[in-house]
């Protein structure tokens, strides 16, 4: 035995010309045998010129650390918390803490535990009920577990792993999940990489309080034990935990979403491409010998035809974009080129809104290409002449969509890629029914006109006297979405 403490003093001074272990040993004293755990806080220097990586590992069970690894920077140091449970142990009790450094010509060390152990008496019932598991009872511990859902251990984990630590240590662990595969989780996790000093090396990646484990094999080894010192704390919270789920940008770019969706929908409605094509349809109709009633008929189910077939091409642009949006490389592609096209359409409108206050209306930039311009009075022209009404209506209303959406979809696309931005928020699709409604607005608005007698030549009029403003408002309507989407 004597020879044992020789050798353990001789690494240990050897140790001090790399690190300071403080205290150099741990003596808990005397405990009875169904004592509850006892702790101890163990500070270690970096007494070297150099980074130091310090692993520490227990040679018994009833021996725990937590961290079981440190990264220590020349002149830092950092505290590990050991963990000693008196269960099955009985008189004189010597136990190793061995220590790994990855420092030249020093290795190892041992960081030596002892003290008395003793048969609890029978008549002392109070140290039953301080038992380790119930000193543990009623804790709450809460861990942020980043994952893939399509992961089977994890699954796994999740489903049986907790609960059996649950049962196992009598704590109630709560686990906040997080979708790696979500671009605004990958962000936050590496944000909290970088906050606790650490790189990205596997997943599924855990969280209790300032401890990352990462892949299936540390979160296994190591679980318990963290779980076990974060028992010994107040049970609550713990520094450096997460209680809101990451994405609070999203969330604020969703309540800023709401009006400029609507303007854009509204704008998009009365922008040139859109308005001339409305009043062309409906001169059509008024040359083909349609009736007023007739024509509001028309215009309802035109107007029906065009909502749907707006939405579910935006809704399938949607879902594709947002599909890729989940690589953070290309979710990074998208936010700058959405914010680089948006500042570009900006400049274009307000050029058209330059172009039409000096009465060159013909030379706006934004406006549907003559090609497209010809094929949509075509398709008119024949549509109109049908007795199928409905049918009629419905066909012409797809058909001009999909002629349209080169001159609309400068803004329509642009606005969906903004909601993209938004994440998995639920209200994208709100926002992006929202959009279709307000296009959709001065369409049924004119149709309306019409019937209640409103000549054509009226709304024409109006029409030309507010297209500079719609081409400024646009201007001002990309440039806050650009904005926006940079805040996000």
């Amino acid at each position: 035995m004597k020879s044992f403490f020789i050798s353990v003093m001789f690494l240990v001074s050897y140790a001090a010309a790399a690190i300071v272990v403080t205290p150099s040993e741990w003596d808990f004293g005397t405990l009875e045998s169904d004592s509850p755990l006892v702790s101890q806080v163990v500070q270690i220097l970096n007494n070297s010129d150099k980074e130091i990586t310090i692993t520490l590992i227990s040679t018994c069970g009833c021996l725990a650390v937590a961290p079981a690894m440190l990264k220590l920077p020349p002149g830092e140091s950092g505290g590990v918390t050991l963990l000693f449970d008196p269960v099955d142990e009985k008189g004189r009790v010597e136990k190793d803490m061995i220590i790994l450094t990855n420092q030249p010509g020093f290795a190892k060390a041992l960081f030596l535990v002892y003290g008395e152990v003793v048969e609890a008496r029978d008549d002392e019932k109070s140290g039953a009920e301080e038992s380790p598991a119930a000193l543990a009872a009623g804790r709450v511990i809460q861990l942020q577990y980043y994952y893939s859902p399509g992961c089977k251990s994890c699954l796994r984990f999740l489903k049986h792993s907790i609960p059996e630590m649950e049962k196992k240590l009598n704590l109630k662990i709560e686990v906040t999940r997080f979708d790696i595969l979500k671009a605004e989780v990958y962000e936050d996790f590496h944000a909290r990489l970088a906050d606790l000093g650490v790189e990205e090396k596997a997943f599924p990646a855990l969280v209790i309080g300032g401890v990352l484990l990462q892949g299936d094999r540390e979160i296994a080894a190591k679980l318990e034990g963290e779980l076990l010192a974060s028992a010994q704390g107040k049970g609550q919270d713990q520094p450096g935990v997460a209680t809101t789920e990451p994405g609070h940008r999203e969330l604020i770019g969703a309540e800023l979403a709401v009006l400029p969706i609507l303007l854009a929908g509204l704008l998009d409605g009365v922008n040139p491409c859109a308005f001339t094509t409305m009043i062309f349809l409906i001169s059509s109709l008024a040359l083909a010998g349609w009736s007023r009633r007739e024509t509001l008929y028309i215009g309802m189910f035109f107007t029906t035809a065009v909502f749907l077939t707006y939405y579910l091409i935006g809704l399938g642009l949607f879902q594709g974009l947002r599909a890729a949006s989940v690589f953070p490389l290309i979710a990074l592609i998208i936010k700058w080129v959405l914010i680089g096209a948006l500042l570009f359409l900006s400049g274009l409108s307000l050029y058209d809104y330059f172009i039409v206050r000096s009465g060159r209306s013909s030379e706006m930039v934004l406006q549907l290409p003559r090609f497209f311009k010809l094929k949509i009075h075509e398709t008119i022209r024949k549509r109109v002449r049908t007795t199928a009404l409905i049918g009629g209506s419905l066909m012409l209303g797809v058909l001009v969509s999909l002629f349209e959406l080169a001159c609309t979809g400068q803004v329509y696309f642009p606005v969906i890629a903004y909601l993209v931005r938004l994440g998995k928020d639920p209200r994208a699709y709100l926002y992006l029914l929202l959009y279709n409604s307000g296009f959709i607005v001065p369409l049924l608005l004119v149709f309306l006109l019409i019937y209640f007698g409103i000549s054509s030549g009226v709304i024409i009029a109006f029409f030309q006297r507010s297209i500079k403003l719609v081409k400024l408002g646009l201007a001002f309507l990309f440039l806050t979405l650009a904005v926006i989407t940079f805040l996000i």
